[in-house]
């Protein structure tokens, strides 16, 4: 996960699994200006 490209950013979804949303809602309580954009394992 730490080294994924912008064309992997899907596998997060799989990676995840059942948690993924849960920590889309936590992406967006605690970085709602999306200040750690880099990261392509969450999108807001």
């Amino acid at each position: 996960m730490n080294s994924m490209t912008e064309d992997e950013g899907g596998l997060a979804i799989v990676a995840y699994g059942a948690n993924y949303a849960r920590l889309v809602q936590v992406k967006r309580k605690c970085d709602p200006e999306n200040v750690f954009h880099l990261n392509q394992n969450i999108q807001p």
